[in-house]
């Protein structure tokens, strides 16, 4: 019996990019089995920092912003990845990000998508 996990990537077959995983499947196949894995990562991560056990805590500690900070930071960089433009700006990109991520909660979402 074949495993569902790619031997050299450990990475699920179906959407693993190896030679020996990909001979055979189209393209399309292959990005919509990483979209579908992408898409269910950042459901399990929105759910981990709305319900981190570090953070059922009464007082909140330097140790749970430098937490939030780097998931913040991952994000971000590839949120820069998807803004940059024609230039290839990451500078640009990253201040057009953090201007919307500036704006109100009620806004923040649209401003972002302009950002991009």
């Amino acid at each position: 019996m074949e495993t569902a996990i790619c031997s050299r990537t450990k990475t699920r077959r179906a959407a693993c990019a190896c030679g020996a995983c990909a001979r055979g499947a189209s393209p399309d196949t292959k990005r919509s089995a990483n979209q579908r894995d992408t898409l269910a990562l950042l459901d399990l991560i929105a759910g981990c920092i709305e319900n981190h056990p570090r953070e059922q805590v009464d007082r909140v500690t330097w140790a749970h912003v430098g937490d939030a900070a780097h998931v913040r930071e991952r994000l971000l960089e590839i949120a820069i990845g998807y803004a940059l433009g024609p230039d290839g700006d990451e500078q640009l990109a990253r201040r057009g990000i953090e201007e919307a991520l500036c704006m109100d909660d009620e806004h923040v979402g649209e401003a972002l998508i302009d950002a991009m």
